[in-house]
This record gives structure tokens, C-alpha cells and sequence, in this order.
């Protein structure tokens, strides 16, 4: 190889040499082995997963009384967080599953919600765009129950679907900052 071809290269290493020296990763596991908080931080930004069994995700929201936490492997209950100096997104999810049929559970959060502003339900997709004072439906669905409030920069979302007697519902808090 000629030594020509090498300065570009080395230059580009070096220019990265900074970037790469003020990253870090650490990853916590649970007992069963699996990622409960990871932590990922460069110089132009930071990446935070808490996935803690033991602390529910800040979603803003009551658990509705006698509701239990529902974990899978595909669906983890977490807070992100994302973090870069001119944009920011954190959001919150939390799955849980109740002996209360899907009316008990959409009556509880529409005034759990309410504090948040005006409520729109929805059979199917919110949409918090546009700036509205409330989100719109967006997209249908047939067994799926969507309550929101808040704008598009600091909305809170309850998903609710029929789960054998009782239902399954999603508590979700999104933030955005640009």
C-alpha cells in the first residue's frame, strides 16, 4: 500500500479518535440474565434504557386498582431516554393486564387523563399532530380502545384491548424537545 493512500485514512482515525474516547456503554442485567438498564453516553448525546422490574415506568398515570404488571420477551416495560443538545425524546411504557372488562378500564383513564387536557378516544390510532388542543384518530381497528391527551411535544396514550374476561391496557408517556 502506498503511503499516500494511508494519510486520509489516518487523518479520519484521528479525526474520530475524540468521539470514540468519550463514549461509554454500561449494561445492568437481572437475575434471569436479561438487560434491565443500559447506558450508552457520547459526547453528542446519551442513550438511557431502564427496564427495572422493580420500578414501574413514569408514564404520569395511576395503575388502575388490582392491575398486574404483564412482561413477555417481546414487550419490556421501560423508560427512554434520549438525549442530544439541540433534541431530546423521552418515553415511558408500561403493559399491565386486569380482571375489569375494557369499559371499567377506558372510564378509569378517561378522568386519569383529563388532567392532561381534552381526551379523544379513539377506536383504532391516535394522532397528535398538526398542533391540535387534542389528538385525532387516525387509523381504525376492531378490537383496540386508544385514549390520549396532551400535544404533540408531551402526550400521554392509554391503549386498551379485550384480554380473556378482563382487558390489557398500555400506559404510554411520550416528551419531545427540539
Amino acid at each position: 500500500m502506498r503511503t499516500g493512500a494511508l494519510r486520509p485514512a489516518l487523518f479520519v482515525l484521528l479525526g474520530l479518535l475524540p468521539v470514540t474516547a468519550g463514549c461509554g456503554i454500561s449494561v445492568d442485567k437481572d437475575d434471569d440474565g436479561r438487560n434491565k438498564n443500559v447506558s450508552i453516553t457520547t459526547p453528542v448525546g446519551n442513550l438511557s434504557v431502564k427496564a427495572d422490574a422493580d420500578t414501574p415506568p413514569d408514564t404520569g398515570l395511576a395503575v388502575h386498582a388490582g392491575a398486574r404488571a404483564l412482561r413477555d420477551e417481546e414487550h419490556e416495560n421501560a423508560n427512554v431516554n434520549i438525549e442530544g443538545g439541540f433534541f431530546g425524546v423521552k418515553v415511558a411504557v408500561a403493559r399491565y393486564e386486569d380482571t375489569a372488562d375494557t369499559e371499567a378500564i377506558v372510564d378509569y383513564y378517561k378522568k386519569e387523563l383529563a388532567k392532561f387536557g381534552a381526551v379523544t378516544e379513539c377506536h383504532g390510532d391516535l394522532d397528535f399532530k398538526d398542533g391540535e388542543s387534542a389528538p385525532r384518530c387516525k387509523q381504525r381497528s376492531r378490537d383496540e380502545i386508544q385514549l390520549g391527551a396532551g400535544s404533540e411535544a408531551d402526550n400521554h396514550i392509554v391503549s386498551v384491548k379485550p384480554r380473556g374476561s378482563g382487558a390489557e391496557f398500555t400506559l404510554i408517556h411520550v416528551q419531545t424537545r427540539s
